[in-house]
């Protein structure tokens, strides 16, 4: 999996300064995590990550027709996948979005000096999140007020979560074991496992978070089948608030924590010598840990236009305290086990 030579990246130091810029600005506190990675694996990852919340802004934006959306992205998902030049991409898109055009050109100019390896890694994981994304604009977009689309199963929820967030936790896998020589597995394919259901347990957790909102904007993750179950139809959702957040905490708080045990584990393999690798990792776990805490111990919110979310106190306190942990292996798994623990204790109370 490894790769012995890898081709220089042909960065000016402007399109690194681009970079930290633009993440700041997009995420504050992922523009943390991201840039506590060591540098070779920041600037393939920071401008993945643009990438992708630039596609996320487009399926988002009410003032698009879905056939645009559509459009729009095939035409990015082709213009990483393909020697397609700025030019070409400027004239293929709908720019009617302000300032649209310019941020994926630069994006792209920024990418085209990636390496070739890295390219290949960026381009791999965008063909994944623009599937997922096609995937929810084709299955959960309503096309009328007051419609509720659904997701028929779970085996379709995890094949959302594995093209949305799976494929991210892959893709930071491939980055490390390209660049970091001090990394060695005795198994691989076990390391990226671990990597997916990471990827997904974040998903999750957004999709739990979020709940409320989507189901205003007539997306409902929880799959119809298990609704069905429930008793729960289209008119009991959007009009019992008092039940949407309990429900999809029971339904979906059990599947979450079975991942971030998972997670739990991929973070102990990567080894202590390799501190910032860890920190990349420790921080969304602890964060999406304590968000579902929060979730859970807020269940009964009737108040849809106030999400839950961590402070950034309480941020930059665990950035903090996980600096003196990190080198320290049997601290970390105590702290990683007591994180695992708080969530079998809210599964077993929903």
């Amino acid at each position: 999996m490894k790769i012995s030579q890898i081709t220089k990246s042909q960065l000016s130091s402007k399109e690194k300064a681009f970079i930290h810029n633009e993440l700041k600005m997009v995420s504050r506190s992922f523009y943390l995590t991201l840039k506590v990675l060591p540098r070779e694996i920041f600037t393939p990852a920071g401008i993945a990550y643009l990438i992708a919340r630039y596609i996320d802004d487009i399926v988002d934006n009410e003032s698009l027709p879905i056939n645009s959306k559509t459009s729009h992205l095939y035409e990015i998902r082709k213009s990483f996948t393909n020697t397609l030049s700025n030019n070409d991409l400027s004239k293929s898109l709908h720019c009617n979005i302000k300032g649209c055009c310019s941020k994926i050109t630069s994006y792209k100019k920024v990418f085209d000096n990636l390496s070739s390896e890295n390219q290949h890694i960026v381009s791999k994981v965008l063909l994944h999140i623009t599937d997922g994304m096609s995937f929810e604009l084709e299955k959960l977009v309503p096309h009328s007020p007051n419609e509720v689309n659904f997701l028929n199963t779970y085996s379709e929820l995890d094949t959302y979560i594995y093209k949305i967030a799976g494929s991210v936790g892959e893709f930071f896998s491939n980055l490390i074991l390209l660049h970091e020589k001090k990394l060695e597995l005795s198994d691989t394919d076990y390391f990226f496992e671990l990597s997916s259901d990471f990827g997904k347990a974040l998903q999750l957790t957004n999709i739990i978070r979020d709940f409320n909102s989507d189901l205003i904007e007539g997306k409902c993750y929880i799959p119809k089948s298990s609704l069905e179950h429930l008793n729960f139809d289209s008119y009991k959702l959007l009009n019992h608030h008092e039940n949407q957040i309990g429900l999809a905490l029971s339904e979906l708080l059990p599947l979450a924590t079975k991942y971030y045990v998972r997670a739990a584990t991929y973070i102990m393999l990567i080894p202590k010598s390799l501190p910032r690798l860890r920190l990349a990792a420790l921080w969304p776990f602890l964060i999406g840990v304590e968000t579902l805490n929060k979730l859970a111990s807020n269940k009964n919110q009737h108040d849809l236009k106030t999400p839950i979310k961590v402070k950034r106190k309480w941020i930059y306190i665990m950035i903090t305290k996980s600096l003196f942990l990190i080198h320290n292996d049997k601290t970390l798994k105590f702290i990683l086990n007591r994180q695992i623990q708080k969530l079998y204790y809210r599964v077993s109370n929903l």
